[in-house]
Protein backbone atom coordinates (compact mmCIF):
# COMPACT_ATOMS: atom_id res chain seq x y z
CA UNK A 1 0.00 0.00 0.00
CA UNK A 2 1.35 3.32 -0.97
CA UNK A 3 1.87 5.68 1.93
CA UNK A 4 3.19 9.23 2.27
CA UNK A 5 6.10 9.82 4.41
CA UNK A 6 6.50 13.09 6.22
CA UNK A 7 8.47 14.70 3.44
CA UNK A 8 5.93 13.78 0.79
CA UNK A 9 3.04 15.14 2.88
CA UNK A 10 4.78 18.46 3.25
CA UNK A 11 5.46 18.66 -0.46
CA UNK A 12 1.78 18.00 -1.32
CA UNK A 13 0.55 20.71 1.00
CA UNK A 14 2.98 23.20 -0.50
CA UNK A 15 1.80 22.43 -4.03
CA UNK A 16 -1.86 22.93 -3.02
CA UNK A 17 -1.08 26.30 -1.45
CA UNK A 18 0.75 27.42 -4.59
CA UNK A 19 -2.23 26.34 -6.73
CA UNK A 20 -4.82 28.30 -4.83
CA UNK A 21 -2.71 31.37 -4.42
CA UNK A 22 -2.29 31.44 -8.14
CA UNK A 23 -6.05 31.95 -8.72
CA UNK A 24 -7.37 35.43 -9.65
CA UNK A 25 -8.91 36.98 -6.57
CA UNK A 26 -11.27 38.97 -8.82
CA UNK A 27 -13.04 35.70 -9.79
CA UNK A 28 -13.99 35.10 -6.19
CA UNK A 29 -15.19 38.64 -5.81
CA UNK A 30 -17.26 38.46 -9.03
CA UNK A 31 -18.77 35.13 -7.94
CA UNK A 32 -19.72 36.52 -4.58
CA UNK A 33 -21.23 39.58 -6.26
CA UNK A 34 -23.32 37.44 -8.67
CA UNK A 35 -24.52 35.22 -5.87
CA UNK A 36 -25.65 38.34 -4.05
CA UNK A 37 -28.15 39.42 -6.73
CA UNK A 38 -31.55 39.93 -5.12
CA UNK A 39 -30.08 39.76 -1.62
CA UNK A 40 -30.34 42.80 0.66
CA UNK A 41 -27.19 44.87 0.79
CA UNK A 42 -26.68 44.25 4.45
CA UNK A 43 -26.62 40.47 3.79
CA UNK A 44 -23.62 40.68 1.43
CA UNK A 45 -20.17 40.47 2.96
CA UNK A 46 -17.66 42.20 0.73
CA UNK A 47 -13.92 41.97 1.39
CA UNK A 48 -12.74 44.52 3.90
CA UNK A 49 -11.05 47.56 2.42
CA UNK A 50 -7.93 48.79 4.13
CA UNK A 51 -8.75 51.68 6.48
CA UNK A 52 -6.91 54.74 5.31
CA UNK A 53 -6.43 57.77 7.49
CA UNK A 54 -5.85 60.66 5.08
CA UNK A 55 -3.61 63.29 6.63
CA UNK A 56 -1.95 64.25 3.37
CA UNK A 57 -1.97 67.37 1.30
CA UNK A 58 -1.97 66.66 -2.40
CA UNK A 59 -3.65 63.25 -2.18
CA UNK A 60 -3.45 60.79 -5.08
CA UNK A 61 -2.73 61.20 -8.76
CA UNK A 62 -4.72 59.30 -11.34
CA UNK A 63 -6.99 57.58 -8.79
CA UNK A 64 -10.71 57.37 -8.06
CA UNK A 65 -13.06 57.47 -5.09
CA UNK A 66 -16.05 55.33 -4.20
CA UNK A 67 -18.99 56.47 -6.36
CA UNK A 68 -17.33 59.23 -8.40
CA UNK A 69 -14.37 59.51 -10.79
CA UNK A 70 -11.70 62.14 -10.85
CA UNK A 71 -9.03 63.13 -13.33
CA UNK A 72 -5.95 64.29 -11.66
CA UNK A 73 -6.93 63.31 -8.15
CA UNK A 74 -10.01 63.15 -6.02
CA UNK A 75 -9.00 65.19 -3.02
CA UNK A 76 -6.79 68.00 -1.91
CA UNK A 77 -7.13 67.83 1.80
CA UNK A 78 -9.58 64.86 1.51
CA UNK A 79 -13.19 64.21 2.72
CA UNK A 80 -15.64 61.40 3.15
CA UNK A 81 -19.46 61.45 2.80
CA UNK A 82 -20.88 63.26 5.89
CA UNK A 83 -17.71 65.01 7.02
CA UNK A 84 -16.25 68.45 6.62
CA UNK A 85 -13.87 69.38 3.84
CA UNK A 86 -11.59 72.17 2.77
CA UNK A 87 -10.82 71.81 -0.89
CA UNK A 88 -12.53 68.55 -1.89
CA UNK A 89 -15.74 66.99 -3.26
CA UNK A 90 -19.00 65.70 -1.89
CA UNK A 91 -21.31 62.80 -2.59
CA UNK A 92 -22.72 63.26 -6.07
CA UNK A 93 -21.64 66.85 -6.72
CA UNK A 94 -18.67 68.81 -7.95
CA UNK A 95 -17.01 71.39 -5.79
CA UNK A 96 -14.41 74.08 -5.85
CA UNK A 97 -13.82 74.82 -2.27
CA UNK A 98 -15.67 71.78 -0.90
CA UNK A 99 -18.58 70.80 1.41
CA UNK A 100 -20.30 67.64 2.49
CA UNK A 101 -23.94 66.53 2.43
CA UNK A 102 -25.54 67.84 5.68
CA UNK A 103 -22.42 69.38 7.18
CA UNK A 104 -21.10 72.88 7.60
CA UNK A 105 -18.93 74.47 4.95
CA UNK A 106 -16.80 77.49 4.27
CA UNK A 107 -16.51 77.98 0.56
CA UNK A 108 -18.50 75.13 -0.99
CA UNK A 109 -21.88 73.73 -2.14
CA UNK A 110 -24.73 71.61 -0.94
CA UNK A 111 -26.33 68.40 -2.17
CA UNK A 112 -27.74 69.08 -5.62
CA UNK A 113 -26.79 72.73 -6.00
CA UNK A 114 -23.77 74.78 -6.96
CA UNK A 115 -22.41 77.57 -4.84
CA UNK A 116 -19.70 80.15 -4.74
CA UNK A 117 -19.51 81.20 -1.17
CA UNK A 118 -21.04 78.04 0.33
CA UNK A 119 -23.96 76.75 2.44
CA UNK A 120 -25.43 73.44 3.49
CA UNK A 121 -28.93 71.99 3.21
CA UNK A 122 -30.76 73.03 6.41
CA UNK A 123 -27.73 74.51 8.14
CA UNK A 124 -26.41 77.97 8.79
CA UNK A 125 -24.38 79.86 6.22
CA UNK A 126 -22.36 83.00 5.80
CA UNK A 127 -22.12 83.98 2.17
CA UNK A 128 -24.10 81.30 0.32
CA UNK A 129 -27.50 79.89 -0.71
CA UNK A 130 -30.19 77.55 0.49
CA UNK A 131 -31.95 74.57 -1.02
CA UNK A 132 -33.72 75.82 -4.15
CA UNK A 133 -33.12 79.55 -3.84
CA UNK A 134 -30.43 82.02 -4.83
CA UNK A 135 -28.96 84.54 -2.44
CA UNK A 136 -26.44 87.28 -2.31
CA UNK A 137 -25.55 87.67 1.30
CA UNK A 138 -26.75 84.24 2.45
CA UNK A 139 -29.67 82.56 4.28
CA UNK A 140 -31.00 79.17 5.25
CA UNK A 141 -34.27 77.34 4.56
CA UNK A 142 -36.52 78.31 7.50
CA UNK A 143 -33.82 80.00 9.52
CA UNK A 144 -32.94 83.56 10.34
CA UNK A 145 -30.84 85.69 8.02
CA UNK A 146 -29.24 89.08 7.90
CA UNK A 147 -28.85 90.20 4.32
CA UNK A 148 -30.55 87.26 2.60
CA UNK A 149 -33.85 85.68 1.56
CA UNK A 150 -36.34 83.01 2.47
CA UNK A 151 -37.66 79.91 0.72
CA UNK A 152 -39.30 81.02 -2.53
CA UNK A 153 -38.93 84.78 -2.22
CA UNK A 154 -36.29 87.33 -3.06
CA UNK A 155 -35.17 89.97 -0.62
CA UNK A 156 -32.80 92.83 -0.32
CA UNK A 157 -32.45 93.53 3.33
CA UNK A 158 -33.40 90.07 4.54
CA UNK A 159 -36.21 88.23 6.37
CA UNK A 160 -37.33 84.78 7.33
CA UNK A 161 -40.55 82.88 6.68
CA UNK A 162 -42.86 83.73 9.61
CA UNK A 163 -40.42 85.89 11.55
CA UNK A 164 -40.01 89.59 12.13
CA UNK A 165 -37.97 91.76 9.80
CA UNK A 166 -36.71 95.28 9.49
CA UNK A 167 -36.08 96.16 5.89
CA UNK A 168 -37.20 92.89 4.28
CA UNK A 169 -40.16 90.85 3.04
CA UNK A 170 -42.35 87.90 3.84
CA UNK A 171 -43.30 84.66 2.12
CA UNK A 172 -44.62 85.51 -1.33
CA UNK A 173 -44.73 89.29 -1.13
CA UNK A 174 -42.37 92.15 -1.74
CA UNK A 175 -41.97 94.96 0.75
CA UNK A 176 -40.23 98.25 1.17
CA UNK A 177 -40.22 99.03 4.82
CA UNK A 178 -40.54 95.43 5.94
CA UNK A 179 -43.03 93.17 7.72
CA UNK A 180 -43.78 89.55 8.38
CA UNK A 181 -46.87 87.39 8.04
CA UNK A 182 -48.91 87.91 11.21
CA UNK A 183 -46.60 90.43 12.88
CA UNK A 184 -46.81 94.10 13.59
CA UNK A 185 -45.14 96.62 11.29
CA UNK A 186 -44.39 100.28 11.06
CA UNK A 187 -44.33 101.21 7.40
CA UNK A 188 -44.74 97.66 6.10
CA UNK A 189 -47.01 95.21 4.32
CA UNK A 190 -49.11 92.11 4.61
CA UNK A 191 -48.77 88.57 3.27
CA UNK A 192 -48.84 88.63 -0.51
CA UNK A 193 -49.23 92.37 -1.11
CA UNK A 194 -47.08 95.45 -1.07
CA UNK A 195 -47.71 98.48 1.12
CA UNK A 196 -46.04 101.73 2.00
CA UNK A 197 -46.99 102.91 5.45
CA UNK A 198 -49.31 100.02 6.39
CA UNK A 199 -49.91 97.25 8.91
CA UNK A 200 -49.98 93.49 8.78
CA UNK A 201 -52.43 90.73 9.66
CA UNK A 202 -52.57 90.37 13.44
CA UNK A 203 -51.52 93.95 14.23
CA UNK A 204 -53.36 96.41 16.48
CA UNK A 205 -56.98 96.28 15.25
CA UNK A 206 -57.79 99.71 16.68
CA UNK A 207 -60.61 100.83 18.95
CA UNK A 208 -63.29 99.18 16.78
CA UNK A 209 -61.57 95.86 16.20
CA UNK A 210 -62.83 94.57 12.85
CA UNK A 211 -65.44 97.32 12.69
CA UNK A 212 -65.28 100.90 11.41
CA UNK A 213 -65.08 104.09 13.43
CA UNK A 214 -67.94 106.33 12.25
CA UNK A 215 -69.37 109.76 13.01
CA UNK A 216 -72.91 109.49 14.36
CA UNK A 217 -75.71 111.84 15.39
CA UNK A 218 -79.19 111.54 16.92
CA UNK A 219 -81.85 114.23 16.50
CA UNK A 220 -84.72 114.88 18.93
CA UNK A 221 -87.60 117.34 19.02
CA UNK A 222 -88.43 118.41 22.55
CA UNK A 223 -92.10 117.75 23.37
CA UNK A 224 -92.80 118.76 26.96
CA UNK A 225 -96.53 118.98 26.37
CA UNK A 226 -96.79 115.21 25.92
CA UNK A 227 -96.33 113.01 28.96
CA UNK A 228 -93.50 110.53 28.68
CA UNK A 229 -94.78 107.03 27.90
CA UNK A 230 -93.38 103.60 28.66
CA UNK A 231 -94.40 100.03 27.79
CA UNK A 232 -93.15 97.28 30.12
CA UNK A 233 -93.15 93.56 29.27
CA UNK A 234 -92.47 91.16 32.13
CA UNK A 235 -91.00 87.80 31.04
CA UNK A 236 -91.40 85.51 34.05
CA UNK A 237 -89.79 82.06 34.39
CA UNK A 238 -92.61 79.56 35.05
CA UNK A 239 -90.45 76.48 35.61
CA UNK A 240 -90.78 74.36 38.74
CA UNK A 241 -88.19 76.23 40.82
CA UNK A 242 -89.59 79.76 40.52
CA UNK A 243 -92.47 79.85 43.01
CA UNK A 244 -90.57 81.88 45.64
CA UNK A 245 -89.29 84.44 43.15
CA UNK A 246 -92.74 84.99 41.69
CA UNK A 247 -94.11 85.60 45.18
CA UNK A 248 -91.26 88.00 46.04
CA UNK A 249 -91.83 90.09 42.94
CA UNK A 250 -95.58 90.24 43.60
CA UNK A 251 -95.07 91.27 47.20
CA UNK A 252 -92.65 94.13 46.34
CA UNK A 253 -94.29 95.34 43.15
CA UNK A 254 -95.78 98.43 44.77
CA UNK A 255 -92.31 99.97 45.38
CA UNK A 256 -91.62 99.62 41.66
CA UNK A 257 -94.84 101.22 40.41
CA UNK A 258 -95.81 103.81 43.02
CA UNK A 259 -93.73 106.65 41.54
CA UNK A 260 -95.19 105.90 38.11
CA UNK A 261 -98.61 106.43 39.57
CA UNK A 262 -97.73 109.51 41.65
CA UNK A 263 -96.06 111.22 38.68
CA UNK A 264 -98.92 110.38 36.35
CA UNK A 265 -96.67 108.47 33.97
CA UNK A 266 -98.32 107.06 30.86
CA UNK A 267 -97.60 103.33 31.16
CA UNK A 268 -98.93 99.95 30.17
CA UNK A 269 -97.68 96.49 31.11
CA UNK A 270 -97.99 92.92 29.87
CA UNK A 271 -96.78 89.52 31.07
CA UNK A 272 -95.52 86.40 29.31
CA UNK A 273 -93.44 83.37 30.39
CA UNK A 274 -90.20 81.62 29.46
CA UNK A 275 -92.06 78.53 28.18
CA UNK A 276 -91.04 78.27 24.53
CA UNK A 277 -93.05 75.20 23.59
CA UNK A 278 -95.30 75.32 20.54
CA UNK A 279 -98.62 76.98 21.27
CA UNK A 280 -97.29 78.63 24.44
CA UNK A 281 -94.30 80.72 23.38
CA UNK A 282 -95.00 84.44 23.77
CA UNK A 283 -98.61 84.06 24.94
CA UNK A 284 -99.97 87.00 26.90
CA UNK A 285 -100.92 86.21 30.49
CA UNK A 286 -104.18 87.78 31.70
CA UNK A 287 -105.83 90.96 30.50
CA UNK A 288 -103.30 93.69 29.70
CA UNK A 289 -106.05 96.34 29.94
CA UNK A 290 -105.93 95.84 33.71
CA UNK A 291 -102.23 96.77 33.83
CA UNK A 292 -102.29 100.40 32.62
CA UNK A 293 -102.05 103.83 34.21
CA UNK A 294 -105.75 104.29 33.51
CA UNK A 295 -106.57 101.17 35.52
CA UNK A 296 -104.34 102.41 38.35
CA UNK A 297 -106.06 105.77 38.47
CA UNK A 298 -109.47 104.15 38.41
CA UNK A 299 -108.77 101.77 41.29
CA UNK A 300 -105.21 101.56 42.53
CA UNK A 301 -105.89 98.75 45.00
CA UNK A 302 -107.48 96.58 42.35
CA UNK A 303 -104.70 97.42 39.90
CA UNK A 304 -102.02 96.25 42.36
CA UNK A 305 -103.93 93.07 43.14
CA UNK A 306 -104.46 92.25 39.47
CA UNK A 307 -100.72 92.53 38.78
CA UNK A 308 -99.84 90.36 41.78
CA UNK A 309 -102.25 87.68 40.63
CA UNK A 310 -101.06 87.71 37.03
CA UNK A 311 -97.30 87.73 37.76
CA UNK A 312 -97.70 84.43 39.65
CA UNK A 313 -97.69 82.52 36.39
CA UNK A 314 -97.29 79.14 38.03
CA UNK A 315 -94.50 76.56 38.03
CA UNK A 316 -95.68 74.00 35.49
CA UNK A 317 -93.87 75.51 32.53
CA UNK A 318 -91.02 74.01 30.55
CA UNK A 319 -87.74 73.41 32.37
CA UNK A 320 -85.95 74.60 29.22
CA UNK A 321 -86.28 78.35 29.68
CA UNK A 322 -86.28 80.42 26.48
CA UNK A 323 -87.10 83.94 27.59
CA UNK A 324 -85.38 85.65 24.66
CA UNK A 325 -87.36 83.62 22.16
CA UNK A 326 -90.69 84.02 23.99
CA UNK A 327 -90.28 87.80 24.18
CA UNK A 328 -89.62 87.89 20.45
CA UNK A 329 -92.69 85.73 19.83
CA UNK A 330 -94.78 87.99 22.05
CA UNK A 331 -94.16 91.00 19.84
CA UNK A 332 -94.82 88.90 16.75
CA UNK A 333 -98.24 87.91 18.14
CA UNK A 334 -99.18 91.30 19.55
CA UNK A 335 -97.62 93.70 17.10
CA UNK A 336 -99.88 96.62 17.99
CA UNK A 337 -99.29 96.42 21.72
CA UNK A 338 -95.95 98.30 21.77
CA UNK A 339 -96.60 101.99 21.11
CA UNK A 340 -94.46 103.78 18.56
CA UNK A 341 -93.41 106.77 20.68
CA UNK A 342 -93.09 105.01 24.02
CA UNK A 343 -90.01 103.59 25.66
CA UNK A 344 -89.99 99.79 25.62
CA UNK A 345 -88.69 97.99 28.70
CA UNK A 346 -88.44 94.17 28.75
CA UNK A 347 -87.81 92.66 32.20
CA UNK A 348 -86.51 89.07 32.30
CA UNK A 349 -86.78 87.10 35.55
CA UNK A 350 -85.21 83.61 35.62
CA UNK A 351 -82.96 81.45 37.77
CA UNK A 352 -81.52 79.55 34.79
CA UNK A 353 -79.68 80.29 31.58
CA UNK A 354 -81.66 81.20 28.49
CA UNK A 355 -81.83 78.28 26.03
CA UNK A 356 -83.32 80.09 23.04
CA UNK A 357 -82.03 78.73 19.72
CA UNK A 358 -80.61 81.90 18.14
CA UNK A 359 -77.65 84.13 18.94
CA UNK A 360 -78.12 86.89 21.49
CA UNK A 361 -77.39 89.51 18.84
CA UNK A 362 -80.37 88.39 16.78
CA UNK A 363 -82.74 88.91 19.72
CA UNK A 364 -81.23 92.33 20.44
CA UNK A 365 -81.77 93.29 16.80
CA UNK A 366 -85.38 92.04 16.92
CA UNK A 367 -86.16 94.16 19.99
CA UNK A 368 -84.46 97.29 18.69
CA UNK A 369 -86.18 96.84 15.34
CA UNK A 370 -89.49 97.57 17.05
CA UNK A 371 -88.50 101.25 17.37
CA UNK A 372 -87.35 103.86 14.89
CA UNK A 373 -84.89 104.96 17.59
CA UNK A 374 -83.13 101.85 18.91
CA UNK A 375 -82.08 103.67 22.09
CA UNK A 376 -85.71 103.59 23.23
CA UNK A 377 -85.47 99.83 23.89
CA UNK A 378 -83.95 98.64 27.18
CA UNK A 379 -83.72 95.13 28.62
CA UNK A 380 -83.59 94.65 32.39
CA UNK A 381 -82.66 91.29 33.92
CA UNK A 382 -83.13 89.66 37.32
CA UNK A 383 -81.07 86.49 36.91
CA UNK A 384 -78.64 84.14 38.60
CA UNK A 385 -75.25 85.81 38.93
CA UNK A 386 -73.76 83.44 41.49
CA UNK A 387 -74.60 79.82 42.19
CA UNK A 388 -76.34 78.98 45.48
CA UNK A 389 -74.95 75.58 46.58
CA UNK A 390 -78.39 74.73 47.98
CA UNK A 391 -79.99 75.32 44.57
CA UNK A 392 -78.14 72.96 42.28
CA UNK A 393 -80.60 73.48 39.44
CA UNK A 394 -79.60 77.13 38.98
CA UNK A 395 -77.36 78.28 36.13
CA UNK A 396 -75.87 81.67 35.34
CA UNK A 397 -78.12 83.86 33.20
CA UNK A 398 -75.37 85.32 31.04
CA UNK A 399 -77.45 85.52 27.85
CA UNK A 400 -80.02 87.71 29.57
CA UNK A 401 -77.18 89.84 30.92
CA UNK A 402 -75.77 90.20 27.42
CA UNK A 403 -79.07 91.54 26.10
CA UNK A 404 -79.29 94.01 28.98
CA UNK A 405 -75.75 95.22 28.41
CA UNK A 406 -76.26 95.50 24.66
CA UNK A 407 -79.31 97.76 25.14
CA UNK A 408 -78.01 99.86 28.02
CA UNK A 409 -80.34 98.25 30.56
CA UNK A 410 -79.86 97.04 34.13
CA UNK A 411 -78.95 93.66 35.67
CA UNK A 412 -79.69 92.42 39.19
CA UNK A 413 -78.98 89.20 41.05
CA UNK A 414 -82.03 87.02 41.60
CA UNK A 415 -80.66 86.25 45.10
CA UNK A 416 -80.75 89.94 46.05
CA UNK A 417 -83.58 91.62 47.91
CA UNK A 418 -86.46 92.18 45.49
CA UNK A 419 -87.46 95.35 47.32
CA UNK A 420 -84.12 97.00 46.55
CA UNK A 421 -84.01 95.60 43.02
CA UNK A 422 -87.50 96.78 42.06
CA UNK A 423 -86.97 100.18 43.68
CA UNK A 424 -83.82 100.69 41.59
CA UNK A 425 -85.45 99.43 38.38
CA UNK A 426 -88.40 101.80 38.82
CA UNK A 427 -86.09 104.75 39.44
CA UNK A 428 -83.93 103.96 36.38
CA UNK A 429 -86.93 103.68 34.10
CA UNK A 430 -88.35 106.99 35.29
CA UNK A 431 -84.98 108.63 34.64
CA UNK A 432 -85.16 107.49 31.03
CA UNK A 433 -88.39 109.38 30.51
CA UNK A 434 -86.63 112.72 31.03
CA UNK A 435 -83.66 111.79 28.86
CA UNK A 436 -82.60 111.64 25.23
CA UNK A 437 -81.55 108.07 24.27
CA UNK A 438 -78.65 107.58 21.87
CA UNK A 439 -79.06 105.00 19.14
CA UNK A 440 -75.38 104.02 19.21
CA UNK A 441 -72.66 103.49 21.78
CA UNK A 442 -70.19 106.40 21.95
CA UNK A 443 -66.59 105.22 22.02
CA UNK A 444 -65.75 107.95 24.57
CA UNK A 445 -67.22 110.95 26.36
CA UNK A 446 -66.36 113.34 23.53
CA UNK A 447 -70.02 114.15 22.80
CA UNK A 448 -71.29 117.44 21.42
CA UNK A 449 -74.83 118.70 22.01
CA UNK A 450 -76.54 121.42 20.02
CA UNK A 451 -79.94 123.03 20.69
CA UNK A 452 -81.38 124.73 17.63
CA UNK A 453 -77.91 124.73 16.06
CA UNK A 454 -76.09 126.26 19.02
CA UNK A 455 -73.58 124.11 20.85
CA UNK A 456 -74.09 123.80 24.61
CA UNK A 457 -71.33 122.53 26.87
CA UNK A 458 -73.06 122.73 30.26
CA UNK A 459 -76.37 121.75 31.79
CA UNK A 460 -76.38 118.11 30.64
CA UNK A 461 -74.68 114.82 31.42
CA UNK A 462 -74.18 111.54 29.57
CA UNK A 463 -75.16 108.32 31.37
CA UNK A 464 -72.88 105.61 29.88
CA UNK A 465 -74.89 102.77 31.45
CA UNK A 466 -78.27 103.83 30.07
CA UNK A 467 -76.63 105.59 27.07
CA UNK A 468 -78.80 108.67 27.38
CA UNK A 469 -78.30 112.43 27.53
CA UNK A 470 -80.00 113.97 30.56
CA UNK A 471 -80.49 117.71 31.05
CA UNK A 472 -80.46 119.48 34.38
CA UNK A 473 -83.84 120.79 35.52
CA UNK A 474 -82.69 124.36 34.87
CA UNK A 475 -81.41 123.55 31.38
CA UNK A 476 -84.24 121.50 29.87
CA UNK A 477 -84.75 122.58 26.23
CA UNK A 478 -87.89 124.54 25.43
CA UNK A 479 -90.91 123.05 23.73
CA UNK A 480 -90.21 122.34 20.06
CA UNK A 481 -86.42 122.69 20.37
CA UNK A 482 -84.28 120.56 18.09
CA UNK A 483 -81.66 118.71 20.09
CA UNK A 484 -78.82 116.96 18.24
CA UNK A 485 -76.15 114.76 19.82
CA UNK A 486 -72.89 114.22 17.90
CA UNK A 487 -70.46 111.43 18.78
CA UNK A 488 -68.30 108.66 17.35
CA UNK A 489 -69.31 105.00 17.35
CA UNK A 490 -68.15 101.68 15.95
CA UNK A 491 -70.01 99.99 13.11
CA UNK A 492 -69.69 96.22 12.81
CA UNK A 493 -68.21 94.84 9.55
Amino acid sequence: MFTFNTFQKSLAVSLLVLFFTGCNQQEFYEKEFLEGVGVPDDAIELPDEPKIVDNTTGGSTGGSTDGSSTTGGSTSGGTTDGGSTSGGTTDGGSTSGGTTDGGSTSGGTTDGGSTSGGTTDGGSTSGGTTDGGSTTGGSTDGGSTTGGSTDGGSTTGGSTDGGSTTGGSTDGGSTTGGSTDGGSTTGGSTDGGSTTGGTTDGGDPGVCGDGTLTNASDTFIQNTSQNAAVDILWVMDNSGSMGDEQAALAYNFDVFIRDFISRDIDFQMAITTTDGRDGRSGNMIGDTAKLTDEAARANQTQFLQDFKDMIKVGTRGSGTEMGLQTSKDFFSQYQSWARRDAYLIVVYISDEQDSSPDAVSSYVAALQGLKAQSGMVKAYSIVTQDIDPNKQWETLGTRYEDVSNATGGEVANIHSDFYATLTNFGFKILELLDSFPLSGVPIDTDIQITINGVQVSNGWVYDPQARVIKFDRSAIPNEGSIVIAYYKKCVAP
